[in-house]
Formats: structure tokens, C-alpha cells, sequence
């Protein structure tokens, strides 16, 4: 008999992507003396609001992952006195770069996720299906030490298609031959993660770390990893 699969998000669920991204911001804001804040908003504050708003666009195709990083820059800089009118794409890019090098070195699990995948080894299979950049997750799943526990990382961009869509599901599983019914998702965002899961046949688990952002009876929610039976 086959073990039970389990399926786990990256970013804010395996890795500290908000740390990673607070020290990258915070780094570059200081090394090029922007300032600290726009209107009484922190600055790094202004980069989450940006960001957050680019992404929908790359994980629907609208904005390749090229794009989303430019159009990212292109919002940020004037907030921060820059002029961007003329610049190119490869200016876009350098100054791109000063944040992602930041971000990159960053890169941490969380203290509770290698701990999990270890316990769990012996018992499931395990994999990660996260919306993303494939290079930049294998990437970052490497680094962390998180690949050698996992049979595979699975990201939006191999599929064509992102959570919370169904389709990105089952792709995922029929890629991992693999049955929604015997597959259990884990993930940090309660509608793109838990509910999309269950809407796509999976069990899904909503890992609430903040234990602050409200109540959901409709999925199993777990506080941290150690949770996880």
C-alpha cells in the first residue's frame, strides 16, 4: 500500500519568506538612503503593499516573472524620490538586484519545518507545490536545506497554472501519481491554500502561524508544523 502524500506550501510555511523579504527591504533602503517612510507608511511597509499588489497579475499570466519584478521597481522607486521615466529594463533590473540579493541571503526555514519533514518521512511521501518562479523555488528549497527532504518542488510557472486554481492541484498530483483523496495540503494562506485545497479534493490544513487572523471551521487549522499528527 502506498503512503499518504503530504503536500506543503513554501513561502510562509517551510521558509520565512516575510523575514527574508523585512531584512532585504530594510537593507536596501538603508544602503540607498531612501527614506524611511511615505505619508507616516514605513517604506518596507510600502514594498509589501507593492509587491502584494504585482503578483496576482504573474500568477495569472498577465506579467512574466521578469515583468512582475519590474513593474514592482518601476511603482516603488518614485514613492522613494527616484525618477523612473527613462529608465530601461536593465537599469530596472540592477536596481532589483540590490533587494534580491538581500532576499536571497535571507532565506531561512522556519525552526519547526525540518523537524516535521523528518518525522513524516517515514510515514508519507512529501513534496511541495508553491506559486512561483521554478528556478528561484528550487533555488531556494536547496539553500535551505529543505530539498534532500522532499521528493520534488512543484511551482506555479512548470505548471502553467497557480493556486488557488483546482487545476494547479491536480496537476501537482497527476505529476506525482498521486490521489487527491490519500493527499493531505498544508499552507499559511487560508483561501489560496486550505479552502482551495479542499475545493480541489485534498484535505487541507491552514497553518494560522500569526494565531491572530480569525477562525475557520471549514478546514483544519494548526497553529505551527509540530501540529501536524
Amino acid at each position: 500500500m502506498s503512503k499518504p502524500l503530504v503536500l506543503f506550501d513554501l513561502d510562509g510555511t517551510l521558509v520565512d519568506h516575510d523575514a527574508a523579504e523585512l531584512s532585504a527591504i530594510t537593507g536596501w533602503i538603508g544602503a540607498a538612503g531612501f527614506p524611511a517612510d511615505v505619508d507616516g507608511v514605513p517604506s518596507e511597509q510600502v514594498w509589501r503593499q507593492v509587491s502584494e499588489a504585482a503578483f496576482p497579475d504573474y500568477f495569472a499570466g498577465r506579467l512574466t516573472f521578469e515583468e512582475q519584478r519590474r513593474v514592482r521597481v518601476r511603482t516603488f522607486l518614485p514613492m522613494m524620490g527616484v525618477r523612473v521615466e527613462e529608465m530601461a529594463d536593465a537599469e530596472l533590473d540592477r536596481h532589483f538586484l540590490e533587494y534580491r540579493s538581500r532576499y536571497e541571503a535571507s532565506w531561512q526555514p522556519f525552526p519547526d519545518a525540518v523537524d516535521c519533514l523528518l518525522r513524516l518521512r517515514s510515514t508519507h511521501r512529501l513534496a511541495v507545490l508553491t506559486n512561483g518562479d521554478q528556478s528561484q523555488q528550487d533555488d531556494k528549497m536547496r539553500r535551505t536545506g529543505l530539498a534532500a527532504l522532499v521528493e520534488t518542488t512543484i511551482a506555479s510557472s512548470s505548471l502553467g497554472m497557480s493556486k488557488p486554481m483546482a487545476g494547479a492541484f491536480h496537476a501537482a498530483l497527476t505529476r506525482l501519481g498521486a490521489d487527491p483523496t490519500t493527499t493531505t495540503y498544508v499552507g499559511d494562506r487560508l483561501d489560496t491554500d486550505a479552502r482551495a485545497a479542499c475545493a480541489a479534493g485534498l484535505a487541507g490544513v491552514w497553518l494560522n502561524r500569526a494565531a491572530d487572523s480569525g477562525e475557520a471551521r471549514d478546514v483544519r487549522v494548526i497553529a505551527t508544523l509540530d501540529d501536524l499528527p
